[in-house]
Formats: structure tokens, C-alpha cells, sequence
């Protein structure tokens, strides 16, 4: 599996998140899957993770899959706010919502693949950052699965960035993190104009010769977890997300996010 950012909105009965808000970062995450080239996984930011339901009518999925978009086409003309379509198209038993997204407890979430594509990862988390100051009154935890986020761990709120302590022996080093704030890597988008395009298959691996097999296997890159950085972690030039950064803060939590 190719390396991930997850990002969550806990539902913790704090967190909250207004339609209207929803809405304009739906609109957001739209414009960055289109304007930006994606080699593994596009943004995929969700409230509700929706399934279509053949229980109820007895058709099959891509049949029902129609009538659902031209519903839902009708509900937003009329002007409805993207979670009203849904409350609206479950009312209709045209489908099964599941609120929160990808991951249980949430309010929303999600998760991207960005593989060894550092400037993925990179913007993920600028779009995350301003995704924090549509939605003030909620914190949108990060989990990098690689090296982006230095402290692997962060929470946006409002366009801050909360790093929180996650065990004794490394205080030291985040609260100098922080205080240099320098919490995300520096990238050159440059080095990934052609960065190749993730793959979950190798096409007839079965019929390559024993060389070319272990030349496959041995290549991990296309995996996502080698570093593509010049030094300690960061690109000699490029884009430093730390700059757009409102404030850092540490959070003294024994606890993940």
C-alpha cells in the first residue's frame, strides 16, 4: 500500500462544523484535485461515506447509481447544502450514509495517497491549513505515514498548528521544532513534474524472468517510503509550508489525536 496522510475531524461533541462551512471546503478540495496533478490519491475529505441501497429497491448498483446523481443534481439546483442532499436522498431510501466518513467517531475524514510524492504531501496539508480557517471551530488531526510532517502527528485549528507530545522521551525535539517553527518539510515541486504515477499492480509479473522480478521487488520507492529529500528532511529550495502557518503550540497529550 502506498504511504498516506489521514486526516480527521473527531466528533467529541467539541468539534463542529456548520453545512454552510462543509460546503465552501467541499468547494476547496474540488479546486485542488483539479488544478493539481495527484500520482497516487487525490484528496478525499468526507462527512459522510454514502452507499447506494439495493436492499431497499431491489436494483442493481449501476442502476440505481443514475437515479441517485440526477436526485441529487435536483436537491442541489434547488439549493440545497451538500449534508442537506444526503439527510435528504437517506430520507428517500435512495442510499445508506455513513456519518463521518472513512473512519468511526469522526464528524469527518479521510486520507490521501501521496506515495514518495513529497509535493502531494505538501499540498494536502496546504489545503488542510486552509481548510482550518473555513471550519474555526473544529481541529482537523493529521497522521503522515511518512516524513512530510516531521513530528508525523499535528492538528490544524484555524490556521494554527498544534503538535502534540505523544511520548516523554521526545519533548525536547518537538519543542525545538516548534520553536524554529520548522514542523513540515521544505519542498521542491520540481523534483515531481514527472513523478511516476503510483501503481497497486505490476502488469504480468508472472511472466517476467527472475531478474526482472527481483529487480521489481527490490524497487521499493514505488511503495512510498523512501526518502526523496536533499538533506535531513528537507529540500535544499522549494515551498515551506511552515511560512503560511498562523502559530505552532505544543500540546503536552500522551495520546494520539
Amino acid at each position: 500500500m502506498a504511504r498516506k496522510l489521514y486526516y480527521r475531524i473527531l466528533d467529541d461533541g467539541r468539534n463542529r462544523v456548520a453545512d454552510e462551512e462543509w460546503d465552501a471546503l467541499s468547494r476547496l478540495q474540488h479546486w485542488y484535485n483539479s488544478e493539481f496533478i495527484w500520482t497516487a490519491g487525490k484528496l478525499a475529505f468526507k462527512m459522510y461515506a454514502i452507499f447506494p441501497n439495493i436492499d431497499h429497491y431491489f436494483y442493481e448498483e449501476d442502476e440505481l447509481w443514475p437515479r441517485i446523481i440526477q436526485r441529487r443534481s435536483e436537491l442541489r439546483n434547488a439549493g440545497c447544502s451538500e449534508n442537506a442532499v444526503v439527510r435528504r436522498l437517506e430520507a428517500e431510501n435512495l442510499i445508506i450514509a455513513k456519518k463521518g466518513g472513512y473512519f468511526d467517531g469522526c464528524l469527518a475524514s479521510g486520507f490521501t495517497r501521496v506515495a514518495a510524492n513529497e509535493w502531494n504531501g505538501y499540498l494536502a496539508c496546504e489545503f488542510l491549513l486552509k481548510a482550518s480557517t473555513i471550519v474555526p471551530n473544529a481541529f482537523i488531526s493529521v497522521n503522515d505515514e511518512g516524513a512530510f510532517i516531521k513530528s508525523r502527528i499535528v492538528r490544524f485549528h484555524n490556521g494554527t498548528v498544534k503538535v502534540p507530545i505523544i511520548s516523554q522521551e521526545k519533548v525536547s525535539y518537538f519543542e525545538a521544532m516548534v520553536t524554529h517553527r520548522h514542523v513540515f518539510s521544505v519542498v521542491d515541486p520540481a523534483k515531481y513534474d514527472h513523478f511516476p504515477v503510483y501503481r497497486n499492480t505490476v502488469s504480468n509479473f508472472n511472466d517476467l524472468d527472475r531478474g526482472e522480478q527481483h529487480t521489481v521487488l527490490k524497487d521499493l520507492n514505488w511503495l512510498g517510503f523512501e526518502s526523496n529529500y536533499d538533506l535531513n528532511g528537507d529540500d535544499i529550495q522549494g515551498y515551506d509550508l511552515n511560512k503560511k502557518v498562523t502559530d505552532f503550540e505544543i500540546e503536552r497529550s500522551l495520546t494520539e489525536p
